[in-house]
């Protein structure tokens, strides 16, 4: 790295990392040259594309790296692609420092590969977390040099939130994750855990009387399409239930509106918590770890244990963590 503005490249696909990312490149933008590669279509094109930050389409990463040489690599991490590794591959061959972006507090390692053979070449050089849960885990773990950034995503998150005026529609909200596909890809079972997307929101349809809500809404996961709940629904045709893409529907106004909002443990969960919203964090295995920052009362494994106390609303805090931007870079130059 010289003595001029650092050139980071950017690689990812998945939403949760990429949405750290592209607001960590938003709140630095003027501070570095930025150059993000993206698979188009993807979820990481869609936040890009909001965010209003220029992509370039994904190639031959050798190519394209030895094209721009890049001082660092900023890359993420999840499940539906793979696109970043290849990348990740060539840095580390040349030396050039490499940063994964950990979104979420769960399979911290399996989204490196793990338990495949050779996973760890798919680690960063470092490992950047958004909070203290995060980072602890990422110790626990020995994932490569944990580095404490501030999440900047929620932080813009929470202040547009604030900001915004959205009536109240009285509905319970599901936030459905690809359990199932996860599963699968890890472990070689849709149903590893005890549980899916589907036999959870049948629990919710089962008990839906209890949570005092007009209706229902489920809302996708970028991954996910309707068609695998549209045989479920029907089964219960006198709950009142609307099926939203993620797309399409602002995640901030859904979570706005709703009455109490039902997940596993995706960060949309944690997201509707900091806005004091009724929020259950649902995973009816032992098999599962909870892992969300939530208090022990929100985390339940049956749903019979549901009280009209769990529809109060809660307030947690984001608080201040994460060191600035030119300590990060220096970090990198290894000066400290």
């Amino acid at each position: 790295m010289g003595a001029d503005r650092v050139t980071f490249a950017v690689i990812s696909h998945d939403a949760g990392a990429s949405e750290l990312l592209c607001a960590f490149i938003r709140e630095h933008q003027s501070a570095a040259q930025w150059h993000i590669f993206a698979a188009i279509p993807s979820p990481m094109a869609t936040i890009c594309e909001r965010n209003a930050l220029p992509l370039i389409p994904i190639g031959d990463a050798a190519e394209q790296l030895e094209t721009l040489r890049p001082d660092a690599l900023l890359f993420g991490t999840g499940w539906q692609e793979r696109v970043e590794r290849p990348y990740v591959r060539y840095c580390k061959t040349h030396h050039i420092p490499t940063v994964a972006f950990l979104d979420h507090w769960s399979n911290y390692r399996e989204r490196f590969g793990y338990p495949e053979a050779e996973w760890e070449m798919n680690l960063g050089d470092f490992t950047a977390l958004s909070d203290e849960k995060a980072f602890g885990l990422a110790v626990e773990l020995g994932l490569p040099h944990p580095v404490a950034l501030s999440n900047y995503y929620l932080l813009h998150f929470l202040d547009a939130a604030q900001k915004r005026s959205v009536s109240p529609n009285e509905n319970l909200l599901f936030l459905s994750e690809p359990t199932d596909a996860v599963a699968k890809r890890t472990y070689g079972d849709p149903n590893y855990w005890g549980f899916t997307q589907y036999t959870a929101l049948e629990d919710i349809l089962k008990n839906f009387e209890r949570f005092g809500c007009r209706g229902l809404t489920v809302r996708l996961h970028p991954s996910e399409t309707s068609s695998g709940y549209k045989a479920l629904l029907k089964k219960y045709p006198h709950i009142r239930v609307q099926i939203n893409d993620a797309k399409t529907f602002a995640l901030t106004d859904q979570l706005l509106a709703a009455k109490l909002i039902i997940g596993f443990d995706t960060m949309a969960l944690y997201s509707a918590a900091l806005l004091g919203k009724a929020v259950v964090s649902y995973l009816p295995s032992v098999k599962r770890e909870f892992l969300l920052p939530l208090p022990s009362d929100r985390q339940l494994r049956d749903l019979q244990r549901f009280t009209k106390a769990h529809c109060d609303s809660i307030r947690l805090t984001l608080g201040t963590f994460g060191m600035d931007f030119a300590s990060f870079t220096h970090l990198l130059k290894g000066e400290q």
